[in-house]
């Protein structure tokens, strides 16, 4: 039981969840480009490198990648919204940096009829570059496992 659920986490991070967000984040008011003042991150990025690790307390680690993409959008009550995933988390942005907001958690399905709870601890998304980015990323999972990851990415798509 324990593998299999550590697996469902895995994968959960991994491929960034099997939910996309839905809905679209409209503009927060603020003065920008026709596209928001955030247009430099919102769209969709590639995982060009990534590196992920799963740890449990008693348990071998799991690495593997990050997934496939990441897509961004801008916000309403924050600067943008993480739409990767279910979680929609959200960022706030200072310069060419996106950091999640403290304090944020996220219920999902685990895969055997329950529910866990992922609290992210650090999230930092930087832009490299007009098209490149890098990210490192720790989360905890039901107060026990950690889940954390570096990568870098290549923007593909404009929002």
């Amino acid at each position: 039981m324990a593998n299999s659920r550590r697996g469902r986490f895995l994968v959960i991070g991994l491929i960034g969840a099997a939910t996309a967000a839905l809905g679209a984040c409209g503009d927060n008011g603020s003065t920008g480009d026709a596209r928001g003042p955030f247009a430099e991150f919102t769209g969709t990025w590639k995982y060009t490198q990534s590196m992920a690790t799963f740890s449990c307390p008693g348990q071998a680690d799991q690495t593997g990648t990050l997934g496939t993409h990441k897509d961004w959008g801008e916000g309403v009550k924050s600067d943008l919204v993480d739409l990767t995933t279910s979680c929609n988390y959200l960022f706030d942005v200072t310069n060419k940096v996106a950091t999640i907001e403290a304090g944020q958690m996220c219920s999902f399905d685990d895969g055997q009829g329950g529910t866990s709870l992922e609290a992210p601890t650090s999230w930092v998304f930087t832009l490299t570059s007009a098209t490149t980015a890098e990210e490192t990323l720790t989360t905890v999972i039901d107060s026990a496992c950690t889940f954390s990851g570096v990568a870098t990415l290549e923007k593909i798509s404009k929002d």
